[in-house]
């Protein structure tokens, strides 16, 4: 399109030039000086007419000639692509622990028992027996801190209260009294009489 116009522009500036030429080559054929004036005239404007067409056309060979460089400049630049690179993997090297010396083994002691000696043996001890007694007195007795029915009276045992003998005896106020003891701890004397002995 830019060459097209440049080549008409140019054709029409040779035009003017050779009418301007004619033009010019017309003055001295005139036989009047008015003539010979506007033969001037028109030559003048001839000339410019080729010279401004010069210049347009020869702005678009500029164009056309410079057109590639800005096209080239304007084309996107290719990113340069590295090389794919393959990453081998490597064996690993097996790592086996350093070999443990086994101690020798220790030879053991036997530590034998001792035995008894006939002398050491322990000898059994009597087991003491102990007595005891249910209340038989059809309503109950008094526990008394002395061996007498005048005696402090300190618990009133009820009719099958269990006590314990406690070995002790006395006789006053025509009665064998015997020491015993509470299930709660309490220790007096009880006539025997009130008493029904149980067998060890």
């Amino acid at each position: 399109m830019l060459l097209s116009l440049a080549g008409l522009s140019l054709l029409a500036a040779l035009y003017f030039v050779l009418k301007a030429l004619g033009a010019r080559s017309s003055i001295n054929r005139q036989a009047y000086s008015v003539g010979q004036v506007e033969a001037k005239r028109a030559t003048q404007i001839n000339w410019v007419r080729a010279g401004f067409l010069l210049l347009i056309g020869l702005i678009f060979l500029a164009i056309f000639a410079v057109r590639p460089l800005f096209s080239r400049a304007a084309a996107p630049i290719p990113t340069p692509t590295l090389p794919a690179v393959e990453v081998v993997p490597t064996t690993a090297a097996t790592l086996e622990p350093p070999p443990v010396e086994q101690a020798s083994p220790q030879p053991s002691v036997t530590v034998l028992p001792a035995t008894p000696s006939p002398a050491a043996t322990a000898a059994p001890t009597a087991t003491a027996t102990v007595s005891t007694a249910t209340v038989s007195s059809g309503v109950g007795v008094w526990l008394r801190g002395a061996p007498s029915t005048t005696g402090e009276q300190l618990e009133w045992l009820l009719d099958g209260t269990l006590v314990t003998l406690l070995g002790q005896q006395e006789t006053a106020d025509d009665l064998l009294w015997e020491q015993v003891r509470t299930e709660g701890g309490v220790e007096g004397w009880v006539a025997s009489d009130f008493l029904s002995i149980t067998a060890p």
